[in-house]
């Protein structure tokens, strides 16, 4: 994913070669290192060598440490200049190792413990904990963390170095939150009991601090810890809180960040497949088309932020159903159906699709490959429809107004036969429909 440069003849060289936005050199360092782009910088702008990012990040954090903007004095090494987005993948986590270690040369004491736990936070949150080396470079890291947290509740003088008066404690939050996700990650029996200490600690800060979001999303980490230990696997949330809590928290990161930020968008699409899971597919749809749009406008289109967003809406887009025989339905294979054909009476469906296991202690979902799919035609009236589709009302005789209005296909009466539709229109209350009285909405 990060942009590398290869080394070219001077025949092969296009006119346009990118080079250092910083030193003005193309091709490699002195090092031997090639220019590097992983922020939201297009074209060729924005490529640099890796040694020259960090020295410019450490010349402007003394500058700005000099003039007292706390607020910026690290910034340069998490935030590209030039797009003014966060830099990603590999060359972020070069940066964060070179953060650290410009910390602990020019900032020492707990005068400086603001500076040096952010620096170890950010750098613990890039670690990949299936890495050996990075688990154990992680547990140096906390040691530190925790051993600064401390220093500093024995000193008065970091306050005043800090960009709030009350930053210290919040910021220790979330900082034992960052601590049990990476304890979460490694998913040992000794990992999750770590995770649920330090989400624990979290918790008790945010709760002094009348932080409610906080609370709320760290409150849900310890249940799914705690199923986890006890062998249940990942807890669920009832959709309707989990929806509600993603909403809370893209509109406090859309106040707080804006609607352009990284931060806000992924935040976005976790409320938009929360809303999908709660079968408000259409509403799902449309927040991630909006997304997509503003990440590539923003980030361009080969960033992690807007193939998160691409990867989501693939997932939405999905119409999934069951197949009828005999009047019975096989609930245990599940098909996406492609389209229609025959004037809408047959559908093209592809499947049986792969099973989704969760894994606690890889903490990822897999699918289980249990067959080859197949892509085959199927009567309409053996297509049976999943909760959540996207549907259109036709044919309707009474309520011809219904005609043409879309909406998500929820509950299914077995005393009526019938469907509840709950149309996009919210003038519109929400109606039994027959099966044979809606369609299938590929494309909103």
């Amino acid at each position: 994913k990060i942009h590398i440069i290869s080394t070219m003849t001077t025949a092969q060289a296009p006119l346009d070669e990118p080079s250092c936005w910083l030193c003005l050199e193309e091709g490699h360092d002195t090092f031997g290192k090639p220019l590097v782009r992983n922020c939201s910088c297009r074209g060729s702008s924005g490529f640099a060598h890796i040694s020259c990012i960090i020295n410019f990040a450490e010349s402007e954090s003394k500058r700005a440490y000099m003039s007292g903007d706390m607020g910026d004095s690290l910034a340069t090494f998490e935030v590209c200049p030039n797009c003014k987005q966060d830099y990603q993948n590999d060359v972020a986590y070069e940066l964060s190792k070179a953060q650290v270690d410009f910390v602990e040369r020019e900032f020492t004491g707990a005068q400086h413990g603001f500076l040096y736990t952010n620096a170890l936070t950010c750098r613990l949150v890039l670690l990949n904990v299936k890495n050996e080396s990075d688990r154990c470079e992680g547990e140096e890291v906390i040691s530190k963390m925790l051993s600064t947290f401390e220093a500093m509740k024995h000193t008065e003088q970091h306050r005043s170095h800090l960009l709030h008066p009350d930053a210290t404690k919040a910021f220790e939050g979330h900082a034992n939150a960052n601590i049990g996700t990476f304890y979460h990650k490694i998913g040992s029996d000794d990992g999750l009991r770590k995770a649920k200490f330090y989400f624990q600690k979290a918790r008790s800060i945010f709760e002094s601090e009348g932080d409610e979001l906080g609370v709320m999303t760290i409150n849900n980490l310890i249940e799914n810890v705690e199923a986890e230990i006890s062998g249940d696997g990942r807890r669920c949330l009832t959709q309707a809180i989990e929806v509600g809590l993603e909403l809370r928290k893209y509109q406090l990161f859309t106040k707080e960040f804006g609607a352009d930020d990284n931060t806000t968008i992924e935040a976005g699409v976790q409320l938009a497949l929360a809303m999908w899971k709660e079968f408000r597919t259409i509403e799902a749809e449309r927040l991630l088309v909006k997304l997509i749009a503003t990440s590539r406008r923003v980030h361009g289109m080969g960033h992690d932020c807007t193939q998160f967003a691409i990867s989501a809406l693939q997932r939405v887009k999905e119409r999934r159903v069951f197949l009828k025989k005999d009047d019975e339905i096989n609930v245990d294979e599940v098909y996406r159906v492609m389209r229609y054909t025959s004037d809408g009476e047959r559908c093209v469906v592809q499947g049986p699709v792969s099973k989704v296991v969760y894994d606690p202690r890889s903490n990822r979902s897999e699918p289980s490959h249990d067959g080859a799919e197949r892509t085959f035609e199927a009567e309409r009236a053996n297509v049976v429809t999943s909760r959540g589709t996207p549907v259109v009302c036709t044919g309707l005789q009474k309520a011809t107004h219904l005609n043409g209005k879309i909406g998500d296909r929820r509950e299914f009466d077995e005393d009526t036969g019938r469907y509840t539709i709950h149309f996009e229109d919210e003038t519109l209350k929400p109606v039994m429909v027959k099966p044979e009285n809606i369609r299938i909405v590929f494309d909103l």
